[in-house]
Parts: C-alpha cells; structure tokens; sequence
C-alpha cells in the first residue's frame, strides 16, 4: 500500500511569507497622509494658493508620520509657528520641497510637545555639553537660549523627514538653502556634526 507523500515543509513556508509580503505591501499602499483640516486666515488669492500647495503636496506624499497636528492656518505675513496651532506664511509658493521643509519643521515641534516630557530637559542638557556657546542670537539661532538648544532636534527632525520624503540630495540643498537664510548657526550644526546630532538624539529616544 502506497503512501501519500506530504507536502514539502519548504512549499508551506513559501506560500507563508508570500501572504506575508503580500499583507506588508497592502499596508504601504494604504498609508496616506490623514486628511488636513487647513484654513486661510483672510481667504486672500495668495492664501488660497498655498493652501492648495499643501493639499497638493499632502496628497503627493504620504505625511501620515510627520503629521502630529491636523489643523494648519494659512496667514500672510506670519511668521510660521507650530503653536497653539500649525500657522504657515506665504513663503515658498513657488519652491515645493522648501514649502515641505516648513511643514515638517512645524511638525517637529509638534513631535517634542507631544511625545516627550514638557521642557526635555535631559535633551536640553545633552545637547549644550555636546555643542556649548551655540550663538542662539538671530539669525544664528531664534533669539532664545533653550529654544535654540530645542531647534538642533526640531531641524534634524525636518532633515530626516525630507531625506524620506524627496531623497538625500533635494533633501540636503534645502538645509544647506536654509542655513544660509536662518538659524545659521543650528543649521550649520547640523551639516557639520550631523552625526553627533543623531547621537544625542538617539540616546533620548527622539525618532519619528
């Protein structure tokens, strides 16, 4: 009497880590930005243009990881500000990839309120030793020392986001853009010790 030869071990782990990979890329594909709640202050033409900008590049690129806040104002002639609530300017309306930046950067701070306690301190003081005498005097920094100290992990934070979003190269001639036009001395930090950046970062557990 023959018997029936089993099915081979291999073919069942085949057909398992098929389903696998198949249920990991329905996942991806899934993933989407969450939908924006973004208003114009004066629901002036340039206002309205911006918001498209970012409804636009919401759906280009999946933000659903960089999207702490859903609500954002569109506001001529504001300086762009994460808090009480995400506020953009009109800058940038014909530069997508710095329009970018400044949503992630405003996210950024978002990420540090929410996930990590009120001030950080150890974060604060970890990055002080590691980078004393930051000249936080506008336009190297934002005029104030401990906010200043905070921009290291914020712009890192943006840094690594676009780097995700648009690649290494668009993503480093947008730092390398904004060191020259702001936080000089935080951006420069970040382009010459980004690894002791990373380090600091990593050690207080600030990660996307």
């Amino acid at each position: 009497m023959r018997t029936q030869t089993p099915m081979p071990h291999r073919t069942l782990t085949t057909r398992a880590l098929a389903l696998v990979v198949i249920a990991l890329l329905a996942s991806a594909l899934a993933a989407e930005t969450p939908k924006l709640n973004i208003r114009t202050k004066n629901r002036l033409p340039a206002e309205e243009q911006r918001k498209q900008q970012m409804e636009r590049l919401a759906g280009q690129y999946d933000l659903s990881k960089y999207t702490i806040t859903r609500d954002i104002i569109i506001e001529r002639g504001a300086i762009n500000h994460s808090y009480p609530v995400l506020t953009l300017n009109l800058r940038f309306l014909d530069n997508d990839d710095l329009a970018l930046s400044a949503y992630l950067h405003e996210q950024g701070h978002w990420y540090l309120m929410e996930r990590h306690r009120p001030g950080n301190p150890q974060l604060f003081e970890d990055l002080q030793r590691t980078f004393p005498n930051l000249d936080y005097r506008v336009p190297g920094g934002d005029g104030e020392l401990r906010s200043s100290y905070f921009h290291i992990a914020v712009c890192m934070l943006e840094w690594q986001s676009m780097e995700e979003l648009v690649g290494a190269g668009r993503a480093r001639k947008v730092i390398e853009w904004k060191q020259r036009d702001h936080y000089t001395a935080i951006y420069a930090i970040l382009l010459n010790h980004r690894e002791q950046v990373e380090s600091v970062m990593n050690r207080n557990g600030v990660k996307w």
